[in-house]
């Protein structure tokens, strides 16, 4: 009787050690996405705090994912004169942009041919866009425009870095 519910014992060790193989190469994986995300500047999946307008002002990429979570991601921009975040659509998640330094158009519409929302927008301003609306972000100023946007959820791979607008237009989402 003691062999026996030993050797159900042990049956049951090994059964659990044999479907846990799967979770654990799965959590490796991912662990390593982590870590190449953290490489590459993203913070994300973890507390983590920053002087955001220091960071934004300072950053001179086209596009630098700084914290990827679960549900939400911040993205810095900075767009030198005359470019734009091309017309876009995100029917997933909605979008929240501020402004730290230079001027903006900010167009917007529920369908790409209508974009009847045309604001001009400049430093300390901040951009509400709805899930289902189609947008449009043009840097109007003779300087960059530095900006911040968070995503809900997540729009771009952890810990994308774009250094000029040509690269993120190769890799459009």
């Amino acid at each position: 009787m003691k062999q026996s519910l030993f050797s159900g014992f042990v049956t049951i060790l090994v059964t659990a050690s044999l479907c846990a193989m799967p979770l654990a190469a799965g959590g490796h994986e991912a662990a390593e996405k982590e870590k190449t995300a953290e490489a590459r500047g993203d913070k994300g999946g973890k507390p983590w705090v920053l002087d955001i307008e220091e960071a934004t002002v300072e950053n001179d990429h086209d596009r630098v994912v700084r914290w990827t979570g679960r549900y939400l991601q911040l993205v810095l921009m900075s767009l030198k004169p005359g470019e734009i975040i091309d017309l876009e659509l995100h029917e997933g998640h909605d979008q929240f942009i501020r402004i730290e330094e230079g001027e903006a158009r900010i167009k917007m519409g529920k369908t790409r041919d209508a974009l009847t929302f045309d604001k001009q927008v400049s430093a300390d301003w901040s951009i509400l866009i709805p899930a289902g609306y189609w947008h449009q972000v043009i840097n109007t100023g003779e300087t960059e425009l530095k900006l911040y946007t968070l995503y809900g959820p997540p729009e771009h791979p952890a810990g994308t870095v774009h250094k000029t607008y040509g690269e993120a237009e190769e890799h459009v989402h």
